[in-house]
């Protein structure tokens, strides 16, 4: 029974570990803010920058960025009564990744290597992989309303096929923009 018990909560695990998604995070912030005793936030959109054309995404983001900013304790106000302002940036580029094979047979086997360095042998081939991809880039700004600077940021890419991205259903690009959501502000404030 124990056996059984400790087999099920195994393949539990490994199912959760294998649906969490991992997001690398990169942060900057000013050292010199007094990032505690924020109470409140509001959202804001640059006057410059229309940073979202895509009105669908615009509002995941936004219903993300309410969700987690509540979660940390924070509320929504308007701008000129708000401790804070947060403000993003997104992007959802198609790319491609372009890579050289060399492979040769020298008699005694075949070898393939990447931008390799050797010898010319006498059978020479080149192979050309392309792979197109999809790197979407989410940023998220807080901003002082004292003096309308810059004080965090977080950013994060994910990358993948084109063809994946492209065949996403609605509930999973909500669960990947508020996964992304979460993973930014999960480094707010910096410690």
């Amino acid at each position: 029974m124990e056996r059984l018990t400790a087999l099920v909560c195994l393949s539990f695990s490994l199912l959760l570990s294998g649906c969490a998604t991992y997001l690398n995070v990169a942060t900057d912030y000013d050292d010199q803010f007094q990032f505690s005793g924020q109470s409140s936030y509001a959202l804001i959109t640059p006057k410059d920058i229309s940073n979202v054309r895509n009105d669908l995404l615009k509002n995941r983001i936004e219903r993300a960025l309410r969700n987690e900013l509540q979660k940390k304790g924070l509320t929504e106000t308007d701008k000129d009564n708000a401790d804070i302002w947060v403000s993003y940036f997104a992007t959802n580029e198609k790319q491609q990744d372009i890579r050289t094979y060399h492979s040769y047979n020298m008699f005694y086997g075949y070898s393939r290597c990447y931008r390799c360095i050797g010898p010319s042998p006498v059978f020479f081939d080149t192979e050309i992989d392309i792979e197109n991809y999809t790197e979407g880039t989410l940023m998220i700004d807080i901003i002082s309303p004292k003096d309308n600077k810059l004080k965090w940021r977080g950013t994060t890419r994910s990358r993948m096929t084109t063809s994946a991205a492209d065949s996403l259903s609605v509930e999973e690009r909500t669960a990947k923009v508020n996964g992304a959501v979460a993973a930014i502000l999960g480094k707010y404030p910096p410690q």
